[in-house]
């Protein structure tokens, strides 16, 4: 476990000197040109970090901590235009081990889930693994995230980037990592009550924030969750795991 530890360190190290190095040749103009959109992309990410470690963490009785204050909506989505997907290497692999667990955990609890077509939203889809795993099984799938999301199949698929245009009953809302970068929970949650019935299955995987060594910010993440926050906004709780790093608590 301490090799494991180690070997982590001395890459997240190497990580951060490499970057180091391209922003210093870039500001110098020896940086190939190729690598001048890395550059530039890390520069603003070193000015997003700059902002949110002006931050403070807050917490509200009804189970969360939020950054205080919380940035606009204007300021997250040039946020994540800017930095985001230009910063990661995974979007060109959709389907991923988490997505497969999600799929196998929804069926374990729901085993008749895929005997009929269903509405589903995945709100905060990303490289939109879930969906195209449910896709393949027939159901309708809309995709919401702030960042053009790829059109993987022609029909029973649909791409939206503005909340207000959400506006059918879905079956299942599904939310993996995405509800820490909302810029105001409670209008989200707000939005799920209206898209929702009294059979809508809610699925959340959220970073822990039970414990004081997790309640940190994380740039872009604008709210920590502890499970209190689910136990207070629906109605029942049919599974819940709760993890300290990778280990099961």
């Amino acid at each position: 476990m301490m090799l494991v530890k180690l070997i982590r360190y001395f890459l997240n190290r190497f990580k951060i000197l490499l970057d180091l190095i391209i922003i210093v040749l870039f500001k110098v103009k020896l940086l190939p040109k190729q690598f001048h959109k890395r550059a530039v992309v890390k520069l603003k990410i070193r000015q997003y970090q700059s902002d949110f470690n002006k931050l403070k963490l807050s917490y509200n009785k009804l189970g969360f901590y939020q950054v205080d204050p919380l940035p606009s909506k204007d300021y997250l989505s040039s946020l994540y235009e800017e930095t985001y997907w230009d910063n990661r290497q995974d979007k060109n692999f959709p389907v991923r081990k988490r997505d497969i667990e999600h799929y196998k955990l929804l069926l374990k609890i729901f085993p008749n889930f895929n005997e009929t077509s269903k509405n589903i939203l995945n709100f905060g889809s990303g490289h939109c693994g879930i969906s195209i795993l449910l896709h393949l099984k027939n159901h309708k799938i809309v995709n919401f995230d702030y960042h053009k999301t790829d059109t993987i199949f022609e029909k029973n698929w649909k791409n939206i980037n503005d909340l207000d245009l959400i506006t059918d009953s879905y079956d299942l809302i599904y939310s993996s990592h995405s509800l820490e970068h909302v810029q105001n929970i409670f209008e989200t949650v707000k939005k799920f009550k209206e898209i929702s019935h009294d059979k809508t299955i809610f699925f959340f995987e959220v970073p822990n924030c039970f414990k004081k060594e997790y309640q940190k910010i994380h740039m872009p993440h604008t709210y920590y969750f502890t499970k209190n926050f689910f136990d207070k906004y629906f109605n029942k709780l049919d599974f819940f795991k709760s993890y300290l790093g990778e280990k099961e608590l």
